[in-house]
């Protein structure tokens, strides 16, 4: 399905300022709202939902909810009852429809775990999969999150084996921001073994792994693959072989949206 091309030039917003009634009627005729802590340009109705679509639809805005959507609009343009408008077009939008579910868990007992200081300290690490073959071969995801930022990591592959996880480790992380004082896991047999623990002491980084009794210890991780498994759904061809050419742009969509509350959630 292509993506279709939005024209938001400066040419297109002046002619749609020039027919908009309600723009006509704002004072000393400044297409601004003024009232807010930068100048931000007053959208025309016309173009409402070309901008909606473009910061909702779009592969680099991942179909996330009203929160992440409204965020990044907020300090892009402005509209009277704009969130009020955003969350009837995502609640009419099918692919969301279709996909979202309600992931929110009855009240419990909390168990907080301490914040690390730093980005890139303390990491989640799990693997995704299998799931349907790709054109390219691959069936797993390993999703990499770290604990401060919650900014992801996700890299696609056909196998999922403890080379795997140390090779994807190496260039992603390690090579790329560091090491990390720990990292959290499962105990799959691709992350407790002799590779994984060599890397580990190479680089001086702490390996922990969760307990069945306390997966919620890496649930940060666990989050993110509920997240971009719905997200994925929303723009894959129908027997799904495609899924791994989202990844990328759901992962963007992820890290650079503004998280409508801490939780990173789709909500």
């Amino acid at each position: 399905m292509a993506t279709p091309l939005h024209d938001f030039s400066l040419s297109r917003i002046r002619s749609e300022h020039a027919q908009d009634v309600i723009i006509q009627q704002i004072r000393n005729n400044r297409p601004y709202r003024n009232d807010a802590t930068i100048k931000l340009v007053y959208a025309p109705s016309k173009l409402n939902p070309e901008i909606m679509a473009a910061y909702h639809d779009h592969p680099l805005s991942g179909h996330f909810g009203t929160g992440r959507t409204w965020s990044m609009l907020r300090n892009t343009c402005y509209w009277p009852r704009m969130k009020e408008t955003i969350t009837s077009y995502i609640k009419s939008c099918d692919k969301c429809s279709q996909f979202n579910v309600d992931r929110h868990k009855p009240p419990g007992f909390l168990q907080p775990i301490q914040p690390p200081n730093e980005v890139f300290q303390v990491l989640g690490m799990d693997w995704w999969g299998p799931t349907t073959n790709s054109l390219s071969g691959n069936r797993y995801v390993l999703v990499i999150t770290d604990r401060l930022s919650g900014y992801v990591v996700a890299k696609a592959s056909p196998t999922n084996t403890a080379q795997d996880t140390a090779r994807i480790l190496m260039e992603e992380i390690i090579l790329v921001h560091g090491s990390p004082d720990t990292i959290i896991t499962d105990q799959g047999t691709h992350f407790k073994n002799e590779l994984l623990r060599a890397i580990s002491n190479l680089v001086g980084c702490k390996h922990i792994c969760s307990t069945p009794y306390h997966p919620q210890t890496n649930g940060q991780t666990e989050t993110w693959n509920f997240t971009f498994v719905t997200q994925i759904a929303k723009y894959c061809n129908t027997d799904q072989t495609n899924w791994d050419t989202f990844l990328p742009s759901i992962v963007y969509a992820y890290n650079h949206g503004i998280p409508a509350v801490d939780n990173r959630t789709n909500r």
